[in-house]
């Protein structure tokens, strides 16, 4: 059992007093992010949400610290990057919204935690391939701007695995171990589709190519390295909070300003922004710096 493992660690499940003391003992918080997609006719939709959101539970329940509300909602279905479209998908059945809406929402979540007296945010996206560089680049924006003491860390979950050689995919050995091992009763291998390899629902043939299978125990092993890091980090992260005492989280109103200028001065260098042709190409533009940008 977890240190932790009786105390609540979601924000929506407490007290007003339980969230202040929460945030006293530990403040550090962690954002879940991930959506509904095809991830085999074996794995549940929710897969990259349903991992991302147990991956801080836990880490939360080991390491201490808070799990912000649910938002299971991502970027997708993007007719210029047209990835399930690509692999033969005819139902993508995907729960997306446009990365604009996206990303403007995880800026107001950054600065809800900045304004709540949290010392630490740590984002968690199981949804991945590119989109977490962006994240990456929205944080070190708002603390540019702000001027904020809050400490930010910003990943795809598959970025802080540290078991063998697994480093993520797409409903593959990886993701489908870490499910097994997170929410058991959401993967049945014994259902097939009806096409090979990518398939209908985007899904794989076991074993692949290079022999892995997905088990609960691979699982197990993928998911404790990522509470330890996540532990590490948090850590990490605490310990170099250097607080400021005439500091002021902005407003939201003030926040959407730093939004609309985030926007207008990064948006054509998000991995977001790319085409599939330009994906697939290599083209993205490399990000020429802040002071480049005069900012």
């Amino acid at each position: 059992m977890s240190k932790n493992d009786s105390q609540k660690v979601k924000w929506e499940e407490m007290f007003p007093d339980e969230l202040l003391e929460a945030i006293r003992r530990c403040p550090v918080c962690y954002c879940a992010y991930g959506l509904a997609e095809p991830h085999g006719a074996y794995n549940a939709l929710g897969l990259d949400w349903l991992k991302a959101y147990a991956l801080v539970e836990r880490a939360a329940k080991e390491h201490g610290g808070v799990v912000a509300p649910p938002f299971a909602w991502h970027i997708q279905e993007r007719p210029e990057f047209d990835w399930f479209g690509y692999r033969g998908v005819k139902q993508p059945l995907a729960g997306s919204i446009p990365a604009d809406l996206f990303y403007r929402t995880v800026l107001h979540q950054i600065r809800s935690l900045d304004a709540r007296g949290f010392r630490a945010g740590i984002l968690i996206t199981g949804h991945y391939g590119g989109l977490e560089q962006d994240m990456r680049l929205l944080c070190e924006y708002y603390l540019r701007r702000t001027g904020s003491p809050l400490r930010l860390f910003a990943a795809a979950d598959c970025e802080v695995i540290r078991y063998e050689d697994y480093r993520g995919d797409h409903a593959g050995a990886c993701e489908t171990s870490q499910l097994m091992a997170l929410r058991p009763e959401l993967v049945d291998l014994n259902r097939k589709e009806p096409s090979p390899a990518s398939g209908p629902w985007a899904g794989k043939q076991f074993p692949q190519p290079d022999g892995k299978t997905p088990s609960r125990e691979t699982g197990d092993g993928i998911v404790d390295s990522q509470i330890a890091e996540l532990g590490r980090v948090a850590k990490e992260l605490l310990d170099s909070y250097k607080p400021k005492s005439d500091y002021i989280p902005p407003t939201l109103n003030e926040a959407d300003d730093i939004w609309s200028r985030f926007e207008k001065l990064t948006r054509k260098y998000w991995w977001c922004s790319l085409t599939l042709e330009e994906y697939h190409n290599g083209q993205l533009p490399a990000f020429p710096g802040w002071e480049t940008l005069c900012e």
